[in-house]
């Protein structure tokens, strides 16, 4: 018995007819009445009843069809694992580039070093495209910050915590201070990220105005740092960001930073993975070099 052959009698017994069936496979029907009646004959015994116009499982036939899916099922699988298994395993992972940028790079060089069969797949998503695509499988890890006091259905590593800075347009009143204090920011025009697809960071920046009752322009919503970093340079007002938010030296010219002093508490960034399913240990071998990598830095 060939694998083939259950192959083409799932797809009589699913189609109802032979002449259906060998159109979906691109056979004729006398081919594939052969190959049907040669499986019976191997096995001696009758699989179908057959019609003028159609076709129906005996109880043998029946059985068949039950164990034949489960066969072919575990055949795809363990054929979709041998593929896997000689391109090299795939490493999906989400990250914040603001969050990340200085220990991520390094974590996957020791990584493919050690697992060079490995393939690493970075994705630049926001924080809610990031949870969404771990919940669905699409990532296999994200690096980003939790979500204060909110439960979430993961599992997370804490990797190292960042204060905040004030990321200012050149010339900006502001730029002239070393510290900046939260009194400072009344009456400033913010720009912040998108409070739908960053709102862990949304909550945190307006959480953080409204404890101290300081009055200040939202400004402007972005879906990412470059947008963001754009606005700053056209100067559209200030941001908060995590100090790990370094300015390009291309950039140094036009905008300015300057720490502050008491910002909305430190930001914890760590690695997530799904909290109901066991962690791979491929996975868990990433977050130990992302560990090292972001204790060094």
């Amino acid at each position: 018995m060939e694998l083939r052959q259950l192959k083409h009698f799932l797809a009589v017994g699913e189609a109802g007819s032979i002449t259906a069936a060998a159109k979906i496979l691109r056979l004729t029907q006398p081919a594939l009445s052969r190959q049907i009646k040669a499986l019976e004959e191997e096995i001696d015994t009758a699989l179908l009843i057959r019609g003028a116009h159609s076709i129906h499982l005996t109880p043998a036939g029946e059985i068949l069809m039950t164990e034949a899916r489960k066969l072919v099922k575990f055949s795809d699988t363990m054929i979709e694992k041998v593929k896997s298994t000689a391109a090299g395993e795939p490493l999906r992972v989400g990250y914040a580039p603001s969050l990340a940028a200085e220990f991520l790079s390094v974590a996957i060089g020791r990584f493919t070093q050690i697992h060079p069969r490995a393939r690493v797949s970075l994705h630049d998503w926001s924080s809610a495209e990031m949870r969404a695509g771990l919940a669905s499988g699409k990532l296999d890890l994200i690096v980003a910050a939790p979500c204060i006091g909110v439960p979430e259905p993961i599992r997370w590593v804490a990797l190292r915590n960042y204060g905040w800075q004030v990321v200012m347009p050149t010339g900006h009143p502001l730029g002239k201070k070393q510290l900046i204090s939260a009194k400072d920011l009344a009456g400033q025009r913010l720009l912040l990220f998108d409070r739908e697809q960053y709102p862990d960071y949304w909550d945190r920046v307006t959480g953080f105005f409204r404890e101290r009752n300081l009055q200040a322009k939202i400004a402007g919503e972005f879906d990412g740092v470059s947008s963001l970093i754009a606005a700053l340079e056209g100067n559209m007002g200030i941001a908060l960001l995590s100090e790990s938010s370094r300015i390009d030296p291309s950039q140094r010219q036009r905008l300015t930073a300057r720490p502050l002093g008491e910002g909305p508490g430190r930001i914890e960034v760590a690695a997530g993975v799904q909290a109901d399913q066991e962690t791979p240990l491929q996975v868990m071998a990433f977050i130990a070099e992302l560990k090292q990598a972001a204790g060094a830095v």
